[in-house]
């Protein structure tokens, strides 16, 4: 069977950029205590991932999507991105 979809639809590689941005700031909490420049550094990632997610949105509303591991991805990067606003809230 093949897949009636356009090739041009959203994959999981329209999370992948705002989750390897968040990757370092999920690394750096669990391994140690944030110092206040990375506190400053982590709101800028943030706001940089939120960006590339509201980005990823924008591809699957105009595209569409494929596939189950797309979505996958997408729960998953929305899950880091909470994680690491809150937690930078609380500090």
């Amino acid at each position: 069977m093949t897949d009636t979809k356009s090739p041009r639809t959203a994959t999981e590689g329209a999370w992948a950029l705002p989750l390897m941005v968040l990757v370092p700031l999920a690394a750096i909490r669990l391994l140690a205590e944030p110092s206040t420049p990375w506190l400053a550094i982590s709101w800028v990632l943030c706001a940089l991932s939120a960006l590339l997610v509201a980005a990823g949105w924008a591809t699957v509303f105009r595209r569409g999507t494929r596939g189950s591991a797309a979505w996958g991805t997408c729960i998953l990067v929305h899950a880091v991105l909470a994680w690491q606003l809150i937690a930078l809230v609380g500090q």
